[in-house]
């Protein structure tokens, strides 16, 4: 009886973490609007007072990455 409880407790506080977890291990996922390309980080470069996309090649005015809303 002894050895049962702190199993079950141990048991019972890692299923805990785990069901809180998910929230805070969540990657942003991110999508090139220029090529519709999905990102783990922004693409966007500054190159003087313009940003520079390398995927679509080309010098942009504002970012143009955004959030994708994986739910």
């Amino acid at each position: 009886m002894r050895r049962v409880l702190p199993l079950a407790l141990g048991s019972l506080l890692f299923s805990l973490l785990l069901v809180g977890a998910p929230d805070t291990a969540k990657k942003e996922t991110l999508r090139c609007t220029l090529t519709n390309t999905k990102l783990a980080k922004c693409c966007c470069q500054p190159r003087g007072e313009k940003l520079y996309c390398p995927l679509a090649k080309k010098t942009i005015d504002k970012c143009c990455c955004e959030r994708i809303n994986s739910q």
